[in-house]
């Protein structure tokens, strides 16, 4: 039995939602096919409206009465930081969270924990090298949220840049459970910034792009990878986001340039068989896919180790891992413990295009082997 704690209600209940959509859909298209090790693969899934205190609940039902053998995919920095002792504790694996916090990297302090996503010190990195290819020299605004996400980034973008000679004006602020950003917009905007970057969560990226364009904002735009869903976070501002770039990692199954991609096809297949169609064109089903094929790739790993399918096996499994994932921008991924604890570190920069309502390429990342000393700076 595997947990998941997910945002099924709140701002990001729709990626939530379709996170559990995609694990449903691979855990079926496994179980179909035998299990793992003689054993069927059950998803418990629990509602933590993106709420801390309501996470930390649902760790303890976890392992206490639900005593399941993994967690997977739990989204958001509070929530990570508020349930890691309770996993750590029990002893249950933390498997593929989904933050931009570096500290979840740490196979030697928390090994009960890893992530699955580049930490914002590596998607920050590949964001200013970005601006400064553009704009050399440039100058850049961000817009920031107060969350957990927005200080992540933060913390590591405006040194980096000016380590690559661009200039840092003010930041702009989004105060908690603001609704509308036209305040943070037109202050950015009257710097006359070459480049605005958004750090904030994907539900501001709408209001971001429309507010750009109402103020007749001409220069760079810039949004973090959590908007990276084009047809969820980009496409209903039409024609507002054209060319804004966001740093990809991986394949968006809604992009007309992946139609014909046999792994993307593959897993629009196993999301009708499962049923879960309606939810298929939404890159954080793509997402649960991916989690759930870590950890069905962990899960066999262990059951060849000595002592079988263990836990600290699956944990040993995670921190050592050496997979081609044809989902992923960059297929091969590796993990080797603290050497490397970070899974995804290449990819590209995406431009929107609203003539295709996808993502065209305009450069490539790859901080393979950096990631370490990128976490380390910030």
């Amino acid at each position: 039995m595997v947990g998941t704690s997910q945002p099924l209600s709140g701002p990001l209940a729709v990626a939530g939602g379709a996170n559990v959509s995609g694990i449903t859909a691979y855990f079926q298209k496994i179980n179909d096919e035998g299990g793992i090790d003689g054993h069927e693969l059950q998803l418990v899934s629990k509602d933590d409206g993106y709420d801390a205190a309501r996470a930390v609940s649902n760790a303890q039902s976890f392992t206490g009465e639900e005593q399941v053998f993994a967690t997977i995919a739990q989204v958001g920095t509070p929530q990570i930081s508020a349930t890691q002792a309770i996993y750590e504790a029990a002893c249950v694996p933390q498997l593929w969270t989904i933050t931009t916090g570096p500290m979840f990297t740490d196979p030697v302090g928390h090994p009960w924990t890893i992530n699955g996503i580049p930490p914002a010190p590596v998607e920050a990195k590949a964001i200013v090298d970005h601006i400064a290819d553009q704009v050399p020299g440039g100058t850049v605004t961000e817009i920031k949220g107060s969350d957990a996400l927005s200080e992540d980034f933060h913390a590591a973008l405006p040194d980096l840049a000016e380590a690559a000679g661009l200039t840092m004006q003010e930041a702009q602020t989004i105060p908690a459970g603001a609704t509308n950003i036209d305040a943070q917009i037109s202050a950015a905007v009257a710097g006359s910034p070459d480049a605005i970057v958004l750090e904030a969560l994907p539900n501001y990226a709408p209001g971001f792009l429309t507010g750009l364009a109402r103020a007749g904002y001409d220069g760079l735009v810039v949004l973090n990878s959590s908007a990276n869903a084009a047809s969820q976070w980009v496409t209903p501002t039409d024609p507002a986001g054209e060319g804004a770039v966001v740093p990809l990692f991986r394949k968006d199954p809604a992009d007309p340039r992946w139609a014909d991609d046999p792994a993307v096809q593959e897993y629009l297949a196993d999301m009708s068989a499962a049923g879960e169609e309606a939810a298929a064109p939404l890159g954080n089903a793509l997402d649960g896919y991916g989690w759930a094929e870590l950890l069905v790739q962990n899960l066999r790993d262990a059951a060849e180790m000595e002592g079988g399918l263990t836990r600290a096996n699956v944990m040993n499994a995670a921190w050592n891992m050496d997979i081609s994932r044809p989902l992923m921008l960059h297929p091969e991924q590796t993990t080797s413990g603290a050497e490397d604890p970070v899974l995804s570190e290449a990819g590209e920069m995406g431009a929107y295009r609203v003539d295709s309502g996808g993502w065209e390429s305009v450069g490539e990342w790859d901080y393979s082997g950096e990631s370490v000393d990128l976490i380390g700076e910030n």
